[in-house]
């Protein structure tokens, strides 16, 4: 295995006020070391904090050896349900972790095709691990409290007081644009 993805999220009276979710690649194979290399938030509690209600989905996407690329990410509009906004977020980053696993290892440019084997085959990567972190926001990666996808639909369906349905239904239903065509908005040293 070499990703994962972590959730963290606040819960205040049946609303998720901020969330972090984020894409882990294994960077280092002697030792083992993880790193995070595409993340999505929402902030709606600090006037410095990302609001994706007012701002838009965006993706921070870490780079060896470069800077950070922001992307703004074309979507269709969001939900009230944060509960549902994060789990079309897991879904997005999954579907697109080979994306940002070339954007890190610098196989491909933020924004542009991706670049090909000289045999015409793509390399393949299997994401095989959804870990959530506890409900406080943290950079670390348990890897060993490993949940599977409709686990963390019922604790974001119970945090928000809605059904698993509901909030794997309403994540279906929110189109976020391939990476690819993101706009790449800021480069920046995070």
């Amino acid at each position: 295995m070499d990703c994962h993805i972590t959730v963290g999220f606040d819960q205040q009276h049946r609303h998720i006020p901020r969330f972090l979710v984020q894409l882990h690649y294994q960077a280092e194979t002697d030792p083992v070391r993880w790193r995070v290399i595409a993340r999505m938030d929402h902030n709606e509690t600090s006037v410095t904090g990302h609001d994706v209600y007012r701002e838009g989905l965006h993706v921070d996407v870490d780079r060896r050896g470069k800077t950070t690329v922001h992307l703004d990410v074309p979507h269709s509009s969001l939900p009230p349900s944060r509960g549902t906004v994060i789990r079309a977020c897991v879904e997005y980053l999954r579907r697109e972790a080979e994306y940002f696993i070339d954007v890190f290892e610098s196989d491909r440019s933020p924004g542009r095709p991706p670049n090909w084997r000289p045999d015409g085959g793509r390399l393949t990567r299997t994401l095989n691990r959804l870990s959530l972190l506890e409900r406080r926001m943290s950079h670390e990666s348990p890897v060993e409290n490993a949940l599977a996808p409709e686990e963390l639909s019922e604790l974001l369906a119970d945090a928000e007081g809605t059904t698993v349905e509901e909030i794997e239904q309403g994540a279906e239903e929110i189109d976020i644009a391939p990476p690819e065509e993101a706009a790449v908005v800021d480069v920046s040293d995070e």
